[in-house]
């Protein structure tokens, strides 16, 4: 028989698991005498003694030695290829491996029946069938393993792990690895690998989430340009919702004047929501309640359901005040809340909500909570200048009403809705009676105090709401509610465009005018108009035919008042 130090010392030679093994292998054919024999699996101990006789002291010593040098190797070679699997991890978004090879893999490494993917979610522990490998056998979870999961330790198990996937923050991922035996052995070897592969895969989901909401910006600041402000704030609510971990559903409230409104809410009832207002006191010192030096710096207010209800007690209704909180915050379990401010400035506050998990949220969701309310301030901001420069260029400003420019913007518009819904449409021309001798006799300034007395009245008369010279029993069609719009075409020149209104009724329209103008007066004189009517005739593309009838119609009201 070789001397067993002999065989020590060769096998000591071997830099890698595979050479290990193979020389070991030979080492027990080449000499049958030795007393040993190889173990099924390869792994653990890999020698044991063919006999239950106790060995001699040298025999004993070799078994050990032999064990030892298999257990290194073997700790080495794992740790090799769970670094190679972390790498491989981590490339997947530029190379794309899937993901079943990459848990197929990490079974082969740790000789386990099988791994099943799960997310935290809702307060519960859920399986994520496209991460698994093998057959694994998954048992049942509890909220102990969610919170265990939730501290990121790694609870090491007879019949498998169950391993956290967490980084910087409070994991949301973990694997189960199935053992495949109701007693597998977990050495400290193993735990500290396994420890260490769940930190490495916890920081890359965390990169990738970086990555995501950096993505998911880029996207948002190209929806929202060149859209219209009211249009940034549902997209801008439900990308935050979608990049906020624990998440389920929000709104967003956007100021204005003394007040907030809901702007945009995902899940909750708009009607319910639609005319509720929240003074901007209130909402800064009961529903956030930090003070109001954190509210101009939006920092963040998380709050679960304790604290909820008593935090958003009374609301306003059509400006009247109801002291009992909105039927949609009873359902929230927890809620992150966080002013939108630019430049010191507070005129929007979003707020993100879980309704099944009062723990839903951790300090990853609030950091990237208050790092989309910066980035939303900003696009907000952006998207609020724009609109301004829009409406600058389509406001005239003397009297504030919208000029030629967005007169031929909104005539396009509202030909092609007239033709898609088979819908009628009217227009109103007017110009100030006798207007040239009002600004030779006292001047241009009285002159324009006379264009802003028939602004003023175009304007009160002409209510949004007001629809009552439309065709009896026709309603507009969902969602497409045509909106009175007053213009001035420049000079002395007025035109009122009347989505949804025949003849007959615009015709209603110049008589309220005329009555409306009764009474006005600048510098003593009566400020009267001449008025015309036109609807769109079949075949008018262009509008062209009712801008000339109206037109027309102006020009023998203005003959026949001399």
């Amino acid at each position: 028989m070789t001397p067993l130090f002999h065989l020590s010392a060769s096998l000591s030679e071997c830099a890698s698991l595979g050479a290990f093994r193979d020389r070991l292998r030979a080492m027990l054919a080449d000499d049958p005498a030795l007393p040993f024999t190889l173990s099924p699996d390869g792994s653990g101990h890999i020698l044991r003694p063919t006999g239950a006789a106790e060995l001699p002291a040298d025999q004993a010593v070799f078994l050990q030695v032999v064990n030892n040098l298999h257990a290194r190797l073997l700790t080495l070679d794992r740790q090799a290829r769970v670094n190679g699997l972390a790498e491989q991890f981590a490339r997947r978004d530029e190379e794309n491996p899937s993901l079943s090879t990459f848990a197929e893999e990490l079974c082969r490494i740790f000789e386990v029946r099988g791994l099943a993917g799960l997310g935290v979610a809702g307060g519960t522990l859920r399986r994520v069938p496209h991460w698994d490998a093998g057959k694994p056998v998954v048992p049942a979870f509890t909220p102990g393993d969610v919170a265990v999961i939730r501290a990121g330790e790694v609870s090491f198990r007879p019949d498998g792990v169950l391993l956290p996937l967490g980084g910087k923050y409070r994991p949301r991922a973990a694997f189960w690895l199935d053992a495949g035996a109701p007693d597998r052995a977990w050495p400290d070897a193993d735990r500290a690998l396994l420890r260490q592969l769940g930190h490495q895969l916890g920081l890359e989901v965390e990169r990738l989430q970086a990555v995501r909401y950096t993505r998911s910006l880029q996207v948002l600041h190209a929806e929202l340009l060149g859209g219209e402000l009211e249009d940034a704030y549902q997209p801008l609510l439900e990308r935050a919702l979608a990049t906020i971990p624990g998440a389920e559903c929000g709104s967003l409230l956007i100021r204005e004047g003394g007040v907030f409104r809901y702007a945009a809410s995902v899940t909750f009832d708009e009607t319910e929501l639609s005319e509720v207002t929240f003074p901007v006191g209130h909402t800064r010192d009961q529903w956030y309640g930090l003070g109001e030096e954190a509210w101009h710096r939006g920092v963040p207010r998380v709050q679960s359901r304790g604290l909820l209800a008593a935090h958003g007690t009374g609301y306003d209704l059509h400006g009247e005040r109801v002291n009992a909180p909105l039927p949609s915050v009873a359902g929230i379990q927890a809620n992150i809340g966080v002013p939108i401010l630019y430049q010191g400035e507070v005129y929007a506050f979003l707020n993100v909500d879980s309704m099944t998990d009062p723990e839903a949220f951790d300090r990853e969701s609030i950091a990237l909570a208050q790092s989309f309310a910066r980035q939303a301030a900003l696009l907000l901001h952006e998207a609020r200048m724009r609109a301004q420069v829009h409406a600058a260029a389509r406001t005239d400003v003397l009297t504030g009403l919208q000029n030629r420019r967005a007169f031929t913007e909104s005539l396009t518009r509202e030909l092609a809705r007239a033709r898609r819904h088979a819908l009628p449409l009217s227009l109103l021309v007017a110009d100030i009676r006798a207007f040239k001798a009002v600004n030779d006799t006292h001047g241009h300034l009285v002159g324009d105090q006379a264009l802003m007395q028939v602004g003023e009245v175009l304007l009160r008369e002409l209510r949004v709401s007001d629809v009552v010279f439309r065709p009896a029993g026709r309603d507009a069609p969902a969602g497409q509610g045509g909106a009175l719009e007053v213009f001035r075409w420049g000079g002395d020149e007025f035109a009122v465009l009347l989505p949804e209104t025949d003849l007959a009724g615009a015709r209603v329209v110049r008589e309220r005018l005329r009555a409306a103008m009764r009474g006005t007066d600048v510098a003593g004189l009566p400020i009267e108009l001449n008025v015309g009517v036109a609807a769109l005739r079949d075949g008018d593309v262009t509008g062209e035919v009712m801008l000339r009838e109206a037109d027309d119609a102006m020009y023998r009201d203005k003959q026949g008042s001399r």
